[in-house]
């Protein structure tokens, strides 16, 4: 008794609940040691360089507000910074130029750093990943979609690259930028400082708040999209089937539902998002003239010189701009995270053919082959049996055929001949060696196969022939 291939069951990147950032999730990190290991001091180096240029950074918001505040008031008889004479415009205005240059050369350097590191990685992960994935047994492919896998080379892998060349820089000078903009804004005034921060709780429970609603909408817009892909894929994979029935009317209305829904998901985002925008918007123009209002009181009662409010109105801003570029950060480390998973998962899951680069042996399969009692299911429908009890000999020289109606297991048996799939019981042998004893690679070089359907690689003729 024999039965057809089952369709597989694919999983896809969107089941399941949406995994929210724990600190806990960068242990993925550890799992890319292998490719992280040869560029340690690339990575110390330019998180050095990163952190002077987000030192320089603060000490450039500094001599910014100094411009202001000796423009509007002189600032006589204040205290050289750092051998710089802090009441003159021009001694002011030359250091900030040199700082601002300085800044440019460090910046240029930490980009070039963190760029040779990751595209170094990058190529090794990406050699990786496509040996996995050509070197996996068959049921590997038979539960996955072919898109999905494709998207772990291209999307995930540039996922995983922004993570290195982008977010991490930005979190990191982001940290900095922020530690150090509140420690400076306290020593020009403790007061505002504590007005200022005393925002900060409203604004996380609104982000909190809104960003609950956007994030499940954003997944199930995700959601619709797969299906509509789905949708596209099919129809592209059957065309023939498709156009030999007339069915492209159905076809075009079932993607057309899909593309109603994330129209309406879309949509109902962008109000939740917009909502979101205005509530932050009026929340910290609102905070800022409050702020204004409170330094000019203090500037009144002579509490605070005119070149500290100035600094400390550009460090609030750099201060508050840093903190609501966190939350993208994170959300951009999070989806990192998930492609280091996804990733990872292929390029340290057991293979069927482990090493790529080694020479086959030179086997001799002028043996019979002999089948034994095999019996076989596909490993997605283990209660279907599709072989049973098969005893099957071929000699040297002989031509077989086998002959039988569809879904009697023809293909099945071809796979196993081919090693695609191990017999669950029963045994097929070389000779009086076992196959499964044989080089998988040397076997199947030694084993001509012509498929149903011809596929056409891409490249010309000769590369199609070898």
């Amino acid at each position: 008794m024999a039965h057809g291939r089952p369709h597989p069951s694919f999983a896809t990147s969107n089941d399941g609940n949406e995994k929210r950032f724990s600190y806990k999730d960068l242990r993925g990190f550890g799992r890319m040691k292998t490719y992280l290991k040869p560029y340690v001091l690339h990575f110390v180096v330019g998180t050095i360089v990163m952190s002077i240029s987000g030192f320089l950074t603060l000490v450039i918001t500094r001599l910014w507000g100094q411009l202001g505040g000796v423009g509007a008031s002189g600032a006589a008889g204040q205290e050289p910074l750092l051998g710089v004479r802090m009441d003159d415009l021009a001694s002011v205005g030359w250091t900030l130029l040199a700082a601002l240059a300085i800044q440019s050369f460090f910046s240029f350097v930490r980009v070039l750093l963190f760029a040779d590191m990751t595209e170094k990685m990058m190529l090794s992960m990406r050699q990786d990943a496509f040996d996995a994935l050509v070197s996996m047994p068959m049921a590997f492919y038979d539960a996955r979609r072919v898109g999905d896998l494709n998207s772990r080379i291209s999307a995930d892998v540039a996922t995983i690259q922004d993570i290195f060349t982008v977010t991490l820089a930005e979190l990191f000078r982001g940290l900095i930028l922020i530690v150090g903009g509140i420690v400076a804004l306290a020593y020009f005034s403790v007061e505002l400082t504590l007005w200022m921060l005393g925002t900060l709780p409203v604004m996380i429970l609104a982000a909190v708040v809104f960003g609950r609603f956007i994030r499940k909408l954003s997944k199930q817009t995700q959601d619709e999209v797969a299906a509509s892909n789905v949708v596209v894929q099919d129809v592209l994979t059957a065309i023939v089937s498709v156009k030999s029935y007339a069915n492209e009317w159905l076809e075009r209305r079932k993607y057309g539902t899909h593309a109603s829904e994330i129209k309406r998901l879309a949509l109902r985002g962008a109000l939740w998002r917009g909502t979101f925008a205005s509530f932050i918007i009026l929340f910290i123009f609102g905070a800022i003239t409050l702020v204004i209002f409170k330094g000019a009181e203090l500037m009144q009662q002579g509490e605070l010189a005119s070149e500290h409010f100035f600094t400390f109105l550009l460090m609030t801003g750099l201060v508050a701009g840093s903190i609501g570029g966190m939350a993208a950060q994170f959300s951009a480390l999070q989806r990192g995270l998930g492609a280091i998973e996804s990733v990872m998962d292929i390029v340290e899951q057991e293979r069927e053919v482990a090493d790529l680069d080694n020479s086959t042996p030179q086997l001799s399969l002028r043996e019979t082959i002999t089948m034994s009692n095999v019996h076989f299911n596909y490993p997605q429908r283990p209660d279907v049996p599709v072989i049973q009890g098969l005893d099957l000999r071929i000699d040297p020289g002989d031509q077989v055929a086998l002959v039988g109606t569809s879904g009697a297991g023809k293909s099945t048996v071809a796979s196993l001949l081919l090693r695609f799939h191990a017999p669950n019981s029963g045994l097929m042998t070389v000779g009086h060696t076992p196959a499964s004893e044989l080089d998988l690679r040397g076997y199947r070089e030694r084993v001509a196969f012509v498929p149903q359907e011809v596929i056409l690689f891409g490249g010309d003729l000769r590369s199609n022939i070898r």
